[in-house]
C-alpha cells in the first residue's frame, strides 16, 4: 500500500487528491523527436492500492486503449483510495504505425523484463517494468484482436496467487486462468511471483 503523502514517479512529486500526466522519457526517433511513456498518475485523497492499468502493449491492439481512454474520464476516480496509473499506449511506436511491433521488429510482450542496454523493445520493456509494473500491488494490462486476429476472451493470472485468483474469480474468470507474463518475470529473475 501507497502510504506517504506524495506519489513519486521519475522525478515528479504528485501530493495526494492529485492527478499528473508524467512522460518517462524512452527513446528518440531517427527525426531526433523524443519518444516517452505517457503514465496518467490519480493519487487518491486517502492511502491505498498501487495499481495500474494499460493497454497498447501491441500496437495494432487498439480496443484496450479505448477503454483507457475511457475509464480516465470516469467521474469516480475523485473518490479512489490510493494510487491509479494508467498507461494508455505502452507501444507508441507501434500505435503510431498501427504495427504489432516495435521498429526494431520486435514484440514487447516477449521482451520482458527487458535490458537498459538492449534493443528498443528490451528497453522499453525495462522502463516500463521498473518505473510502473513493480510498484503497483496489481494491475490490469488490456489487450484485443488485432486485424485479422481473433481472440476469445480470456483472463491471465499467476495460478500460485490466492489474492489474484479471488479477483478473477470475482471479475468471472474460470477456476484455472492461464499463467500471466508476470510468473514468466518472476521466473526470470529467479524470483516468486509478486503478490
Amino acid at each position: 500500500m501507497n502510504k506517504s503523502s506524495d506519489f513519486e514517479i521519475a522525478g515528479q512529486r504528485i501530493a495526494r487528491g492529485e492527478r499528473a500526466t508524467v512522460s518517462i522519457p524512452v527513446s528518440v526517433y531517427s527525426d531526433h523527436t523524443p519518444a516517452s511513456l505517457q503514465v496518467h498518475v490519480i493519487h487518491g485523497k486517502r492511502p491505498g492500492p498501487t495499481v495500474f492499468v494499460s493497454a497498447g502493449i501491441h500496437g495494432d491492439e487498439v480496443i484496450g486503449v479505448e477503454i483507457v481512454r475511457r475509464l480516465l474520464r470516469a467521474p469516480n476516480l475523485q473518490t479512489l483510495r490510493g494510487t491509479l496509473l494508467i498507461v494508455p499506449v505502452v507501444n507508441t511506436f507501434g500505435f503510431l504505425n498501427h504495427s504489432r511491433y516495435l521498429p526494431d521488429r520486435r514484440d514487447l510482450n516477449r521482451s520482458f523484463p527487458g535490458s537498459s542496454k538492449g534493443s528498443l523493445a528490451a528497453r522499453l520493456a525495462k522502463i516500463f517494468l521498473e518505473d510502473v509494473v513493480c510498484r503497483c500491488d496489481l494491475g490490469i494490462d488490456l489487450h484485443s484482436a488485432a486485424i485479422h486476429r481473433t481472440n476469445l476472451p480470456q483472463m491471465r493470472v499467476s495460478p500460485g496467487n490466492h489474492r489474484t485468483m479471488a479477483l478473477s474469480r470475482i471479475w468471472g474468470g474460470t477456476r484455472d486462468p492461464a499463467v500471466c507474463v508476470a510468473r514468466r518475470v518472476a521466473a526470470r529473475r529467479g524470483q516468486g511471483a509478486r503478490r
